[in-house]
């Protein structure tokens, strides 16, 4: 309800609409007295006219009020689910991401369109129209009482069995509607993770698994709905039968005690208090689907809120650091956990990155190194120790500028359906069409746009699907280049795509990560041989740090991995170059002596 206090002007418009179309509506049946008591009874016929007119006044004067009432209880119902929707799609931008490592998409979709839905029914017609009901059952029981207390008891005698009967009827129902919305966000998140899934379940020929699955769900939503509309449905006709007792005990009564004389009872007032029970007759039945819609509002309410008052477990101070960055990145004695109560996904971890250094973090899977490169942009923050950028802790600095000034490319790299323009300038939405094509070609990317009819103009499918996994990760690349970033994080950038494309991703990541502090994660073993230091981790843990030469010579899990994994990459590499697969550039091949007596020995082995 506090929503309403942001627009104090339209309340009190469809407040002075309901009120005075309530006022004007209780008028009418007391002008019907005097038109039977006295225009009737006397034959005065301009009375009679006078009245009638004065009913079509009072009846184009309520449909005014009426008008304005309506419109601007319609207006605020929108405007609040349109103020809800909004605070939640905020919520859920600013959320960290150990939040989305638990909730589920169709969860939030449900949460953002059906139940602010039913929040927007309520204001729009429950709260409105209940306190239209309200306001003109206090006008009616006021005149009642003023004109005759005696008739007015009996009048209103049924309605407080109809009072008791709708408290019931409220605490039947409200269980049963967040019944039926719990299962259709269980609905909406099986039809989401099924639309992502949809190659998963083809491959292993699960369709028709999957359709049953779905038809149970559904067959057991399709049944909680009958049973809360039964609940409902079973209120109307109750409520219909104690409106008409009221009207036959009105018509009963004041027709004895008009014949008898008694308590001045006259035809008129019969006539009028028949008239205020007829005029509460409808609002009366509507108490159904009032109630109706509160609970299915309250209900909803609640699941809305279960998403707004979701804490901001990362968020920026309100002094927040602002401020251009070089890249010394430090990790002090870091440990980090998934939730309050979760495993340790690294302990006691101690970096020293100095700007422009390049850092390659390597180990098996599962062993944290993702983990370390989310600490840095503060996705997650440590659960002791620190990290530090340029000496200032990450929890120090506003998200906002830490991020602009870090680029991420993913091993999954999204892309949004929009151009492709519009996805590399996504980081950077004010850069020129000459900055896009520049990153495009330091990303190895402009030759493949081009060759689209639309260019930079072609529409990217949902999450890029109209592009092959090494197309996406050159546009990811050309994205982070954009935005020109300090520090540039590469998280597995190169896996699954073929020895050529890997080379062209290769050749681009070279040229972007001059001058930057980066960090790269399982890369190839030609960007790893040029680390100025190699990070191995075990469970959480450094369990060797150095140069590759000092690390192969230590042996141990680097080794390890460089013989099982590396060192055939790094023959397949080799071979590749001396049959003119991959072309390298010529100050590589004269990078180190090293690197040319090598080739001159392959050279050799390959010569006929």
């Amino acid at each position: 309800m506090r929503y309403l206090t942001r627009y104090k002007l339209w309340v009190g418009i469809a407040l002075i609409g309901i009120i005075g179309s309530n006022i004007l509506a209780i008028l009418v049946p007391y002008i019907l007295r005097d038109v039977v008591d006295i225009g009737l009874a006397r034959g005065d016929s301009d009375f009679m006219l006078n009245a009638g007119l004065l009913v079509v006044g009072l009846g184009v004067l309520r449909g005014i009020t009426a008008f304005m009432g309506r419109y601007y209880g319609e207006r605020l119902s929108h405007v609040v689910s349109y103020d809800i929707r909004n605070q939640i799609y905020d919520k859920v931008q600013r959320q960290s991401f150990a939040y989305h490592d638990n909730a589920q998409v169709g969860t939030i979709i449900t949460r953002a369109i059906s139940d602010v839905n039913e929040i927007q029914r309520y204001f729009s017609f429950g709260l409105m129209d209940g306190l239209n009901v309200v306001l003109l059952l206090l006008g009616v029981i006021a005149m009642m009482l003023s004109t005759s207390p005696l008739l007015a008891l009996i009048a209103f005698s049924p309605l407080l069995p109809l009072a008791l009967y709708s408290s019931r009827f409220v605490l039947r129902i409200h269980p049963r509607w967040k019944k039926v919305m719990d299962r259709l966000q269980s609905l909406s998140n099986h039809i989401q993770e099924n639309a992502l899934g949809a190659e998963v379940v083809r491959v292993f020929a699960r369709e028709p698994y999957e359709i049953e699955r779905f038809h149970e769900q559904n067959q057991k939503l399709y049944e909680e709905q009958l049973d809360f509309i039964t609940q409902w449905i079973s209120f109307l006709p109750s409520s219909a039968f104690l409106a008409a007792m009221s009207t036959a005990l009105v018509l009963l009564f004041g027709g004895l005690f008009e014949a008898a004389g008694t308590a001045n009872i006259t035809v008129g007032l019969i006539v009028t208090f028949n008239a205020y029970v007829l005029l509460l007759a409808q609002p009366l039945r509507f108490i159904g689907f009032i109630l109706l819609l509160t609970t299915q509002a309250v209900a909803s309410g609640e699941r809305v809120f279960e998403v707004l008052d979701e804490p901001d477990i990362i968020r920026s101070k309100p002094n927040a650091v602002k401020k251009t960055i070089r890249g010394q990145v430090r990790f002090r004695d870091v440990c980090a956990r998934y939730g309050a109560s979760g495993a340790a996904v690294l302990r006691n971890i101690f970096i020293d990155a100095a700007p422009g250094e390049v850092v390659a973090i390597i180990g098996l899977t599962g062993a944290g190194k993702t983990s370390i490169a989310n600490l840095i942009p503060r996705f997650y923050d440590v659960s002791s120790g620190s990290v530090e950028v340029d000496g200032t802790d990450v929890r120090d600095y506003d998200l906002h500028s830490l991020r602009r000034q870090i680029g991420n490319v993913m091993q999954q790299s999204l892309l949004f359906s929009a151009t492709i323009e519009e996805n590399i300038a996504y980081g950077n939405p004010d850069a020129s069409a000459e900055q896009i094509i520049a990153a495009a070609k330091s990303a190895n990317a402009h030759d493949f746009i081009t060759d689209f009819p639309d260019g930079y103009q072609t529409m990217v499918g949902e999450r890029g699907v109209t592009l092959s996994g090494g197309q996406k990760q050159r546009i990811a690349i050309a994205r982070a280049l954009l935005i020109d970033p300090r520090i540039l994080i590469l998280d597995d950038a190169t896996s699954s795509v073929d020895t050529h494309t890997e080379h062209l991703i290769q050749q681009a990541l070279e040229r972007i990560m001059q001058g930057r502090t980066t960090f790269v994660i399982a890369q190839r073993m030609s960007t790893i041989l040029k680390a100025d230091q190699i990070i191995v981790l075990r469970d959480g843990a450094i369990i060797q740090q150095g140069t590759h030469e000092t690390l192969l010579a230590d042996g141990g899990l680097y080794e390890e991995i460089y013989k099982l994994q590396l060192e055939e990459q790094e023959r397949v590499r080799r071979e590749a170059i001396i049959a003119g697969v991959i072309k390298i550039p010529l100050e590589e091949r004269r990078s180190t002596q090293k690197f040319r007596e090598l080739i001159d020995r392959l050279a050799g082995k390959y010569s006929p």
